[in-house]
């Protein structure tokens, strides 16, 4: 019989039945000591004598207790009442993961969501020795606010952290665990590990996608016999609706075979997120199908320099031939450029192997002889430096492009990879049959690499011949868009964003499966404000190609705007697609700098310092890639939030100094920001005639260079800034005059927000705007403007509580509301393990 409402249990009082097992009943109930509403599992009277089940039952309060996580229900107490046991633990309101599937098939898009927190929750029980075996729907609950719990560790058993096999608790041949969701070794008597939760994990899949169990029908000998053959009919036979993506990542995670599941959770949760588009470790989720190859430029042994342009072709070719087969995952030709130019060393196939996350090198080298060429393809294991045995391609130069075909099937012959029929005719036929142009966009490719202006036209004008000698060159209309998009960043035409945006659609057109052009257009569009249209193409870049570690950067800089004009959801995948780019690649110094620079922007001070630290490492080594100089600039801004007057000024200085040392496309907009930062902790300081003195350093700059990044930004904030400063001199007329023209520009920041730099996003200008109002004696237009800076995206709510220039409408409790709007947003989540990435 149930307990009644009302029966005490130690100090929790019984409010209802939820449900009853073999073992016991489990009751929500109220504890009286802290006032919250616990879980409570009773085992049956008389049970606690069984050593066998009171050894079970204690081991899921040892196996839960030690867990911390969001997706696995806490374990808040055990006991006795009487001649039972019992264990307190979370109380999750919502609904089984077993009463959604009842409903029917779940949706692709919240498979992958629920399996990703499942994943997420086995991980963390795995990395602590613990395994579940007995993972189902019925064990899994949907929180009311779609957060998954995982529960029942009652048949949980311990790992030694040495070797994943062995065992502290059950032997061999004892079956434990649900039959449908138990994984063929365990129905076959050996012990279950880290892959046999895998499996569970897997069939739980299936059962969402599917509406119905893998085996549904089988029972007793007749399921154990279909489970051991894996006889499951495929997803897509059940299901047609469910994504090839999805259907093969439960296929893995169900294979008969452990070796051939995914080796961990966190494997699969990184597969997961890559199908997401926006994974956390994207390091992981590269490793989890298919082997990771890198392409190296080949070497010319011809002694001719004429043919050296070949060097970067056939690695090229190469390169997008195997990603078209997607028979293999391949680093991107960005990211292989700008790692071998910062190593010193490139015949440690080892330390290439780690730095690009592949576990196989492509390289090689080529001899012309007059109208003969001889290539020696190289596949080397990074790790060993071992070598396969590859074929050397010969033939006449005017076949370079079947020549090339062979070097790639000999490669894949060499991997042991299958080719379907079709994969012979995806390589056969080139996009290209004139030698002329492929050199072309050779040499274009390897002026592009270098990403300097006068490299950048040059690498423009090989491209534009490229395409004249062949019209429907795909890969040279991406390589044009990408030199335009970049040339657009020193000299500010938004006839550059047009272009780029014009030659890589073309070549959209021409191969809509090219990975690159997707990045690129993620930028394009976010700088042309068709912020929806940058998020997709964001999304198809990464899902193509997971490895540029540019296009989840500027996937993660599209989510931040559209965090400002479209919804505040947004933000957190900001942050998510930022910490994707620096997880790729450590040195990325811009995707620090912008996560920073959040952490800032919502008021996580400290968190912002660690994170621009590394910025400044990377700086002051030299190591960093795409260097951003405006890490001084983000600490200067910290220690101002602070009230540390003097430490930001002294950023300041230091951030100056050091921009007088460098050349860099960024540098006189830093410059400017620089200056206006002095003036606002000098306002603050009442010393008026100091900011006015900043402010006009900041003025000349900009009127001298008015191509400069976010010139009508910085405008607007020295202009507001300076009607503050002559406001506070008294000269009202002025103040006004210069606020009026600075309302004018901030216009155009409005209707251009993905014209945004650091230091004057749209909510800066506000504040900055609002100060001036203030200082003008116009609060009420001040508090709009300061509504306004929180619609834009403003969340430090501890600067709106203890910057001085407010003081007089914190007075008032004009900022009240204001202030409580602020404290409800969730804070951001940066990731623990951003620190790791360095």
């Amino acid at each position: 019989m149930p307990l009644a409402p009302g029966t005490r249990i130690g100090p929790y009082e019984v409010v209802t039945i939820l449900g009853a097992g073999s073992m016991g009943e489990v009751y929500k109930a109220l504890d009286s000591r802290l006032d919250r509403t616990v879980a409570i599992k009773l085992m049956r009277p008389g049970m606690a004598a069984d050593e066998n089940r009171r050894k079970r039952f204690l081991r899921e309060a040892r196996a839960t207790a030690a867990f911390n996580h969001p997706g696995i229900a806490a374990i808040y107490d055990a006991g006795e009442c009487g001649d039972s046991l019992y264990l307190t633990m979370e109380y999750v309101p919502g609904r089984t993961l077993q009463q959604e599937i009842a409903k029917g098939p779940i949706s692709g898009q919240c498979v992958r969501n629920y399996s990703l927190q499942i994943a997420s929750a086995l991980e963390h029980a795995h990395a602590r020795g613990v395994l579940h075996r007995d993972i189902k729907p019925a064990n899994i609950m949907i929180a009311e606010d779609g957060v998954l719990k995982l529960l029942d560790f009652g048949l949980a058993r311990f790992t030694s952290p040495r070797d994943e096999t062995t065992t502290f608790v059950t032997a061999a041949e004892t079956i434990v665990g649900t039959y449908h969701y138990c994984s063929p070794e365990v129905l076959a008597g050996r012990v279950a590990t880290v892959r046999s939760d895998i499996y569970g994990l897997g069939v739980v899949m299936y059962e969402m996608a599917c509406g119905q169990r893998p085996f549904a029908g089988f029972q007793g000998p007749a399921l154990v016999s279909a489970v051991l053959r894996g006889q499951a009919p495929p997803v897509h036979q059940r299901n047609p609706a469910v994504s090839e993506l999805l259907a093969n990542l439960i296929g893995r995670a169900m294979a008969l075979e452990p070796q051939d599941r995914f080796q961990s959770a966190a494997e699969i949760a990184g597969a997961l997120r890559a199908m997401e588009g926006h994974p956390n470790n994207v390091a992981i989720a590269l490793e989890r199908a298919n082997p990771v190859i890198a392409v190296l430029d080949f070497d010319n042994l011809s002694g001719d320099a004429v043919t050296d342009w070949l060097r970067v072709g056939i690695a090229e070719t190469i390169a997008a031939d195997l990603r078209k087969l997607k028979a293999v995952q391949v680093v991107s030709r960005e990211r292989v450029q700008q790692k071998l130019h910062r190593l010193t060393d490139r015949t440690d196939t080892a330390m290439i192997g780690s730095q690009l996350k592949a576990r196989w090198l492509i390289m090689g080298s080529y001899q012309r002889a007059g109208d003969r060429i001889r290539i020696t393809p190289k596949l080397l294991e990074a790790a060993t430096g071992e070598e396969a045995v590859l074929a050397k391609i010969d033939g006449a130069w005017n076949d370079l492009f079947d020549l090339q075909d062979r070097v790639v099937r000999e490669i894949l012959r060499a991997l042991d990879v299958e080719m379907d029929p079709s994969a012979h005719t995806r390589i056969a036929a080139p996009e290209i049959l004139r030698l002329e142009a492929y050199e072309q966009y050779a040499e274009g490719q390897k002026n592009l690499y270098l990403l300097g202006k006068e490299s950048l036209e040059n690498a423009r004008r090989h491209f534009e011949r490229a395409i004249e000698l062949a019209p429907d060159y795909a890969v040279a209309y991406s390589a044009l868009g990408h030199t335009y998009a970049m040339r657009w960043i020193h000299r500010n035409d938004s006839d550059d964003l047009a272009r780029a945006a014009g030659c890589l659609e073309r070549a959209l057109d021409l191969d809509p499966e090219l990975g690159e052009p997707y990045g690129h257009l993620a930028y394009v569009y976010m700088r042309q404000n068709k912020l929806e249209r940058a998020i997709e193409a964001g999304l198809k870049a990464v899902r193509y190609n997971p490895d540029a570690y540019t296009s989840h950067y500027w996937l993660g800089a599209a989510n931040f705007v559209a965090s400002q004009e479209i919804s505040d959801s947004y933000l957190q995948k900001a942050v998510e697609h930022l910490l994707s780019a620096i997880q790729i690649e450590p040195v990325y110094s811009a995707g620090w700098l912008f996560v920073g620079a959040l952490a800032v922007y919502t008021g996580a001070y400290d968190r912002g310092e660690q994170l621009i630290a590394e910025v400044l490492e990377l700086q002051a080594s030299g190591r960093g890639i795409s260097q951003l100089p405006f890490g001084e600039m983000i600490q200067a801004e910290i220690s101002m939030r602070r009230l540390d007057w003097a430490k930001a000024l002294e950023w300041h200085e230091r951030g100056l100094k050091y921009l007088a040392q460098i050349d860099n496309v960024y540098r006189e907009t830093a410059m400017a920001l620089h200056a206006c930062g002095m003036a606002a902790v000098h306002l603050r300081q009442n010393q008026p005639e100091q900011a006015l003195a900043d402010l006009h350093r900041a003025w000349r700059i900009v009127r001298e260079f008015p191509n400069t990044m976010a010139h009508n930004r910085v405008l607007t904030r020295t202009m507001a800034q300076m009607a503050g400063g002559y406001a506070a001199l008294g000269e009202g007329e002025r103040a006004e005059q210069l606020l009026d023209e600075a309302e004018l520009h901030l216009e155009t920041a409005f209707a251009n927000p993905g014209g945004f730099i650091f230091g004057v996003t749209t909510f800066e200008l506000c504040h900055a705007m609002a100060i001036a109002q203030l200082r003008l004696n116009h609060p009420a237009a001040a508090s709009a403007l300061l509504a306004k800076a929180v619609e834009k995206g403003w969340r430090d709510s501890r600067w709106l509580e203890c910057d001085p220039e407010l003081a007089s409408l914190r007075q008032a409790e004009s900022l009240d509301s204001l202030m409580e709007r602020m404290r409800r947003f969730p804070p951001l989540r940066f990731g623990a393990k951003a620190k790791a990435a360095a």
